[in-house]
C-alpha cells in the first residue's frame, strides 16, 4: 500500500520544489519559444532585470545562443511534462517515481553543467567579475546539485526494490 505523501518528507520536499520550477519553467524559462502575443510583458521585464541586475549572460538580448535556445526547447518538451507527472507520482507513491527521477535528475544535471562552464568562460575572458559569476552559480548551482542528489536518491530506491525482490526470489527457490 503506498503511504500518503505526508509520510514521505523527501518526496513531500521535491514535491514542493518541482511545483515551484514548473511554473518557473512555463512562465519564465520556456517564454522565449512562445509567441509575442502569449508572453506577457512582466516576463520580458523580468528577463530585463534578470540580465541589467546579475548580468545572466543567457538573458542578454544582444546575443544569440543557438545551444541555449536548443536547451531551453528540451525543457519545454521533456522536463516539463516529465516533471508534471514526477508531481503526480510523487503525490500517488507510483513505483516509478525512481526510474523518472534519474531521467529528469540527469537531464537536468546534462543541461545546467554547460550553463555554469559558458559562465565560468565568460569570468576568465572578463566579461563577468568574481562576484557576477558568484552570484550566478549560486542561482544556478542548485540546478545542478539537487539532481545529483536526486539521482543518488533514486539509484537508492531502486536498488531496495530489486534487492527485496532478489530475496524473495531467492527465497523462493530455496523452499
Amino acid at each position: 500500500m503506498a503511504k500518503p505523501i505526508s509520510e514521505r518528507p523527501l518526496d513531500f520536499f521535491y514535491r514542493s520544489v518541482f511545483s515551484l520550477i514548473l511554473v518557473i519553467a512555463i512562465v519564465a524559462d520556456c517564454s522565449p519559444l512562445y509567441p509575442e502575443w502569449l508572453r506577457p510583458e512582466f516576463v520580458n521585464q523580468m528577463h530585463r532585470l534578470q540580465f541589467e541586475t546579475f548580468k545572466d549572460p543567457f538573458f542578454n538580448p544582444k546575443i544569440h545562443r543557438p545551444w541555449f535556445e536548443s536547451l531551453v526547447g528540451l525543457e519545454l518538451f521533456v522536463l516539463v511534462p516529465l516533471n508534471a507527472w514526477l508531481l503526480w507520482g510523487w503525490t500517488v507513491d507510483h513505483p516509478l517515481v525512481p526510474v523518472n527521477m534519474i531521467v529528469y535528475a540527469y537531464h537536468m544535471f546534462v543541461t545546467t553543467v554547460p550553463c555554469l562552464a559558458e559562465m565560468y568562460h565568460d569570468f576568465s575572458r572578463g566579461a563577468l567579475s568574481a562576484t557576477e559569476v558568484s552570484i550566478l552559480f549560486s542561482m544556478y548551482g542548485p540546478f545542478v546539485a539537487l539532481p545529483l542528489y536526486m539521482v543518488f536518491d533514486a539509484h537508492q530506491r531502486i536498488s531496495r526494490k530489486l534487492w527485496a525482490a532478489e530475496r524473495s526470489s531467492a527465497a523462493a527457490k530455496a523452499k
